[in-house]
């Protein structure tokens, strides 16, 4: 037998079954075949419309290819020169991968059967997201339809990997996550995020349990983040950012409830750099300023004149920050920065002197938290 270009990824049970696969066809047709990983943006590329229910055969340029699975963002697939197999040997090599899937050799298990799913119903999800095609209902053929049924909660997870320790798994993710939620919940893998879909019956459920704990639905949703963020940060190393979805949501809702949320770890890491976890209610503002046409922005940085200065002072900067996220208490300002009350009165009498604004007073509090805002955007892309 010759030697075959191995690529191999993902788990050693994973690799024995396309090691025999490869061999079972070679056998049969009497030339080698190549075994290699596409990113799956190239797979789209060179294959349009292709659902992952077709094996092939494909023709790409001078070779035959064909499918063998599917996993996260990248395809797994054999390949030859057209020359060294014709058509018909081209049809049997897929009938052959037909079968193999259906016998024991290749029979998945639940968890990896899951997985693959997940994994196809989030690489539909992004490209809904890359085309605009945001209120597009999952096709028909799609084995997880069934369990998109009915209303559902969005959490969006976002990892950035710090190089150190285990990666971030599918099957540990989703255990976790069910013994958590204490129930069946859906985990869709996409580009750099994880979306999490608890049924509207388990959110009530919850509710119900959280009545006394939760005063409303909102303190609920981030008691449940912050939970969950507890949970991974236990679990994985690097830098995590969560939110959840304000509103429960439908199947043709699941790409622009996605991409809000995307929206909203985008404004909190801007804005609110120090947090991992981001809730969308508590970013209206900050998602009006961004929408504000950078050349605006920019020009009203530029009217602050002496102002924007100041702003750059840390001291400053952080009293201001601190005031207006204690809804301008001077009593809990003072004790949340561990300084006097009439330091803190000093630090505002001198800000009101050298700009002419009082934050005490409700103008000149939304004026200074707006210009505090597009200062941040601005200077902070």
């Amino acid at each position: 037998m010759n030697l075959i270009n191995t690529k191999m990824h993902g788990e050693k049970g994973n690799a024995m079954e396309i090691k025999w696969l490869i061999q079972q066809v070679e056998s049969v047709i009497g030339t080698s075949l190549s075994e290699s990983v596409w990113q799956l943006q190239a797979w789209n590329d060179a294959i349009p419309n292709s659902d992952g229910r077709s094996s092939g055969p494909f023709r790409i340029e001078h070779r035959w290819v064909w499918l063998v699975e599917r996993q996260q963002g990248n395809v797994r697939v054999l390949e030859t020169e057209l020359s060294q197999v014709t058509e018909a040997e081209a049809q049997l090599i897929q009938l052959l991968l037909s079968a193999a899937r259906e016998s024991s050799h290749m029979i998945p298990s639940p968890k990896r059967d899951d997985e693959t799913r997940s994994i196809q119903l989030g690489e539909w999800l992004q490209e809904r997201i890359e085309l605009g095609e945001l209120n597009q209902p999952l096709p028909e053929h799609y084995s997880m339809k069934p369990k998109l049924k009915g209303r559902m909660l969005p959490f969006l997870l976002n990892w950035e990997s710090s190089g150190q320790g285990q990666a971030l798994s599918f099957s540990k993710l989703n255990k976790l996550l069910k013994s958590y939620f204490g129930g069946e919940v859906i985990l869709i893998p996409l580009k750099e995020d994880w979306l999490i879909l608890l049924a509207e019956e388990l959110f009530v459920s919850l509710r119900e349990e959280s009545e006394e704990a939760a005063e409303t639905e909102r303190d609920l949703l981030g008691a449940l983040c912050q939970g969950l963020y507890e949970l991974v940060t236990n679990e994985w190393v690097g830098g995590f950012h969560l939110t959840v979805g304000g509103t429960l949501i439908g199947e043709t809702e699941l790409a622009s409830a996605t991409l809000f949320l995307r929206q909203t770890l985008a404004l909190g890491r801007v804005f609110n750099i120090t947090d991992q976890i981001h809730l969308p209610w508590e970013l209206k503002l900050e998602r009006l300023v961004y929408s504000i046409p950078e050349e605006q922005r920019r020009q009203f940085t530029l009217e602050l004149g002496d102002r924007a200065g100041l702003l750059q002072d840390e001291e400053t900067l952080t009293t201001l920050e601190t005031f207006f996220a204690l809804d301008c208490n001077v009593s809990e300002t003072a004790k949340r920065l561990y300084i006097h009350r009439n330091t803190l009165l000093y630090r505002i009498d001198k800000f009101k002197q050298e700009t002419g604004l009082d934050v005490r007073t409700f103008n000149d509090a939304v004026l200074v938290k707006l210009e505090l805002l597009l200062y941040k955007v601005t200077k902070r892309p």
